[in-house]
This record gives structure tokens, sequence and C-alpha cells, in this order.
């Protein structure tokens, strides 16, 4: 089984992506699928688009499932690509975000066919995670479109959909995933998991972070559910109701990447994916 670093969806098709290359999963079989990169970091499906994030090409693309590729055109020179993030709304506006080795953070407005920096604010030039939160309330107002990235010196924020970015407060270490509760817009919940100083919580909307204790030192893996969180450290998963007390899972296996989807929950890692029970 392949080294999964990245998982992806749609209805009937599971993507996987790392460094042994880029997978189609359905219900009845596994197979590879051919694409440009020699590093393979990420994979995202959104708008049509099958997306690939590495090297040497940065960002390439497929409308038509891998069967033929294009790099996507950027304003300027892009390392890396590390990181995926669609908007909340990519199905209309076409927004993405993609997070770099060395060069900032990305955006695309045509479903990753072409790509813009967009750096004001950071002073990190890694971007380690990407994490959109839940849009915004019909009668909220301000109504901020609000995503946070994870870098090697914490966690920034941007309330305008990745166009500028401030740092969070009271967080300095490696920060390589990122979690937006289900019920941001009420509670402020986002969480932040660390390479070697455990998890960190901000019920403020991520302009603060606080340590969370009696957590995993090494947070590999971080996602949300409805009725609470998930992360994986190096050897299991642990389960948490409101973020801040946590308890692992008997008999769990570790993961690399965590995803929830509609069709059920996924853990991939270095003995490629399953689905976990939730």
């Amino acid at each position: 089984m392949p080294i999964v670093l990245s998982l992806s969806y749609t209805p009937d098709t599971l993507w996987l992506a790392g460094p042994e290359g880029l997978f189609r999963q359905t219900s009845t079989n596994l197979a590879p699928v051919p694409q440009p990169q020699t590093e393979l970091a990420c994979c995202l499906i959104a708008g049509g688009r099958l997306l690939v994030g590495g090297a040497p090409y940065g960002i390439a693309f497929s409308r038509d499932e891998g069967e033929a590729w294009q790099q996507g055109y950027t304003e300027g020179e892009l390392s890396m690509a590390l990181c995926f993030a669609a908007a909340p709304d990519v199905a209309e506006s076409g927004i993405l975000l993609a997070g770099s080795d060395g060069a900032g953070v990305w955006r695309s407005r045509d479903w990753g066919e072409s790509w813009a920096p967009c750096h004001v604010g950071l002073s990190e030039s890694a971007i380690l995670c990407l994490s959109w939160a839940p849009p915004a309330p019909l009668d909220q107002w301000p109504a901020w479109d609000m995503v946070f990235a994870g870098t090697e010196r914490g966690v920034y924020r941007s309330p305008n959909g990745g166009r500028a970015w401030k740092a969070s407060m009271g967080i300095d270490c490696v920060i390589q995933c990122l979690a937006t509760g289900a019920d941001f817009h009420r509670s402020g919940h986002v969480l932040a998991g660390s390479e070697g100083d455990g998890l960190w919580r901000s019920i403020d909307a991520g302009r603060t972070f606080q340590p969370v204790a009696g957590t995993p030192q090494q947070v590999n893996a971080l996602t949300a559910l409805a009725d609470g969180w998930l992360l994986s450290d190096e050897a299991a998963l642990w389960h948490s109701s409101d973020g801040e007390t946590w308890r692992p899972i008997p008999d769990s296996a570790s993961a690399l990447v965590l995803l929830d989807t509609p069709g059920g929950l996924y853990a991939g890692g270095v003995d490629g994916v399953r689905q976990v029970q939730r």
C-alpha cells in the first residue's frame, strides 16, 4: 500500500497522494494515476479539476481525472506546493489556496488554472498546512471569510479569504496540521497540531492560541467532526468532544492525514488508507 500524505474525494472515488505517486480508490479497486510531479505532496478535487502539488511543476491540473495534465500558470516563481485548501463556495467562486515550501501562499480564482502570490502580512515563506473556516451565517456582520495557515513559527489568519494575513498570538512553533470547528462562527474554535510542542487551541477565532494539556507532543493530523474532534499522534487516534479534553481511542492506528466526508471518515498513513468508525 502507498504512503498517503493527502486525501481528496468525489462521491464515488477517493484520491490519494504521497511520495509513491497519485492513486484512485473506488469501492473495488486501487489504481495508480500518472501525473507530472516527481515529488508529490498533495492533491485536491475542485470544480471539475484534479490538482496535484509538488515539484518540479509547483501545481498541475487535469480536467479529465488524470488523462492529460497542464501546469498551473503562476505570476512569479512558485516552489514546491505542499498543501491545498478550497473555499467553502469553491463550486461557484473557483477560489483555491496553495501553500508552498518557500514562496508563501498562492491564490487561484479559476479552480487552479492560474495563481497569484498572496503574501501580504506573512513573515514566513514555508506554509505547511491550510484550513478554511465554514462560511459565515447569512445574518452575521462582518461576514469574515476566515482561513488559517500553519508555518514553522506558528499560525497566521486571514479574514478575507487569503488576500492578507496576520500572525496569531501566543504560539511560536512548527504547525503541521490545522482544523476549524464546524461551529467556528459561534465558538471561535480553531485547533493547531505541532511537530513537537503538542496541541494548541483558540476560542477567539484564531487571534490567540493556548496549549492544551494532556495531549500528545507530536500531532500529525487533525480534523473537525460534527460531534467533536479527532487527532493522530505517532501511535494512535485521539478523540475530543470539546477540543480541550482528549482521550486515545483503544486499538486505533495512527494517521498522517484525516478526511471526513459524507461517505465516511478516512485515515491515510504509512500503510495506505482505511475507513475509520465515527
